[in-house]
């Protein structure tokens, strides 16, 4: 524990001594009608947004709830899944939504929860759409109380988000209310949303969460049964209440993606690889989804790198086709043809 400290005073000292500071997230302050009160907001942008080699283009949004507790692994993990040479999940930003000012239990419970379902359409959905380039996919993550926020928004209005993730839920609240809701709907129909719903292990239960843990099976067999649901569920045998968000979003992030990533190395046997994937991806999503043009940009010059050069050619030419407006696209396919024409070959 002393080397801990230790190491975390030396870090401390270093930063500051050096006069760096590390931007985690942008913090908004929302003077909220719905609410009556003051909601502060972080956001955290992917690096590519405001790198002015390239085209700006619109994002995917992950709504956070109970942000203080939430937001930095949250954050850091999309961060670390949407970078490199092999990216996991689409470049998205994260909007936290704290609960400064706010009530737990009044906001995301249902029949109270009503207010706070207004500030997020009305205020803050219009805020984050007219402030940061985003396009109209949506996922919200829920913890506990938040989780049940997130079923019950599946429940009510499934259209809101595309996607909705309710970890280890609090759906024993008032006499388990939501899960009543959905076990009387013999019809329901939730629109192909993706949902995930988590879970710690048995042994994690004492008598009195009892209540907590069946009602989550049971909310499980329903969900399960669903024809117009996407659904998952992650049963984590070792984890805690408190721990499940993390690894929980992990496994989210994984599944919601599965198909995305695309193994670089495969692409000079497979020239259609990154096209194919990402239509095959699109229409699993409904939604469009294009690969990056710092992502296009990083397979152009491994093609060059490895000599492969038709490829790095297709490849600089697609990068321009879907960045038009993209300066360093158009410098970029332009450099390559002059080294690579006939009079620069020898």
């Amino acid at each position: 524990m002393k080397n801990i400290v230790l190491c975390f005073l030396l870090l401390v000292y270093s930063v500051t001594s050096a006069q760096e500071t590390i931007h985690m997230a942008n913090q908004h302050i929302i003077a909220s009608k719905n609410l009556h009160a003051d909601r502060e907001i972080w956001v955290s942008l992917p690096d590519s947004y405001s790198n002015t080699q390239f085209q700006p283009v619109a994002y995917p949004v992950i709504y956070v709830l109970d942000a203080e507790a939430n937001f930095m692994h949250h954050s850091a993990v999309v961060q670390k899944f949407q970078s490199g040479n092999y990216p996991r999940i689409a470049e998205s930003i994260v909007v936290g939504i704290t609960n400064k000012n706010g009530d737990r239990t009044k906001d995301f419970t249902p029949i109270n929860d009503a207010a706070f379902t207004l500030f997020i359409q009305d205020e803050l959905f219009p805020f984050i759409q007219s402030t940061y380039r985003t396009n109209e996919f949506k996922v919200l993550i829920g913890h506990s109380l938040g989780g049940l926020f997130a079923l019950t928004k599946l429940y009510t209005t499934p259209e809101m988000f595309n996607a909705y993730v309710a970890h280890d839920p609090s759906l024993w609240y008032n006499d388990k209310e939501l899960l009543k809701l959905y076990q009387a709907n013999n019809q329901p129909n939730y629109k192909k949303r993706f949902v995930m719903m988590t879970q710690v292990g048995e042994q994690e239960v004492t008598e009195s969460l009892r209540d907590h843990y069946e009602s989550i099976k049971a909310m499980n067999r329903i969900l399960r049964q669903q024809p117009t649901l996407h659904y998952s569920y992650k049963h984590y045998e070792n984890e805690d209440h408190g721990s499940v968000p993390m690894i929980g979003t992990i496994d989210f992030l994984r599944w919601l993606y599965a198909g995305y990533s695309v193994n670089i190395k495969k692409i000079k046997d497979q020239p259609e690889l990154i096209d194919q994937t990402f239509k095959a991806f699109s229409q699993k999503m409904n939604a469009s989804f294009l690969p990056s043009e710092s992502y296009l940009q990083l397979v152009a010059k491994y093609m060059v790198r490895i000599k492969e050069y038709d490829l790095a050619e297709y490849y600089f030419h697609q990068r321009y086709s879907l960045f038009p407006n993209s300066e360093q696209a158009q410098k970029d396919l332009k450099d390559f043809c002059q080294s690579n024409s006939p009079n620069s070959i020898k």
